[in-house]
């Protein structure tokens, strides 16, 4: 491997938004205060433990996965669209790097933002809630494989886009909504028998009890069904971008 090629890039990608923490770093954490505040305290006292902890416990994990999934996505599509469009990507495809080194270097940065998103997350809502993570092993493979998932979906999202609008598309109306649906704010059992059904086919529900799991030790979901899935995925999702870079999809005229 091209070591010093590789993680040049890789700091590139993290220098990004570690330089702009006002945009990245920082909102994640007030919207998950906000969250907090409003169902949390607002609506939590009116809402009876669920699978033997408080409402408040039970809603921090999930808060915790939904920021890193989307700083992770953010940062890949951001990246990487800007630079197609800039024409910043031809520097990259004359480099003495590999496309497995490019790629890989890419997606790692947005693990890294969805990575030191979830610590701030985490490190905040502990300040509202007595929360003691339980298995941290278990929390570090979900937040790290999550966080490979989504910035590699941003990645192909990025190479896909021809503009704007289309970048926000899966955003908007595949990650957000699987994302509210996929537990972060109810247990499955809460639902309708019709509802549990659906929801059981939502990736987003599997990531995020998976995570729940590892923080407070509850979980819908089979843990081991959860990390197949979770595994599964980073492996599809990273050979899908490698295979896409590779042909030049978008990006070789």
């Amino acid at each position: 491997m091209n070591l010093i090629g590789f993680f040049t890039l890789l700091y590139r990608e993290c220098h990004r938004f570690l330089r702009l923490p006002n945009q990245t770093l920082i909102p994640p954490v007030i919207t998950a205060t906000l969250y907090i505040l409003i169902f949390g305290y607002s609506l939590g006292s009116r809402i009876s433990d669920i699978e033997g902890v408080s409402y408040l416990t039970f809603l921090i994990p999930g808060l915790v996965m939904m920021s890193v999934i989307s700083s992770a996505y953010g940062n890949t599509s951001s990246s990487v669209y800007i630079a197609r469009f800039q024409g910043n990507i031809a520097e990259l495809l004359v480099s003495s790097m590999s496309n497995f080194e490019i790629v890989l270097a890419i997606i790692l940065g947005g693990v890294a933002r969805g990575i030191s998103v979830g610590i701030c997350v985490a490190a905040t809502t502990m300040i509202f809630g007595d929360v003691t993570i339980v298995h941290f092993g278990i929390t570090a493979f979900f937040v790290i494989a999550v966080a490979f998932i989504f910035s590699a979906a941003g990645f192909i999202t990025a190479l896909w886009a021809e503009d704007f609008d289309r970048l926000s598309v899966f955003q908007n109306y595949i990650l957000t909504p699987l994302t509210y649906l996929g537990g972060v704010f109810f247990s499955v059992e809460m639902l309708p028998q019709v509802w549990q059904k659906i929801a059981m086919v939502n990736p987003m529900l599997y990531c995020i009890n998976g995570l729940r799991f590892g923080y407070i030790g509850v979980s819908d979901v089979a843990l081991g069904t959860a990390t197949g899935l979770v595994l599964g995925l980073s492996v599809v999702m990273f050979a899908w971008c490698y295979l896409l870079f590779r042909s030049g999809y978008k990006i070789k005229t």
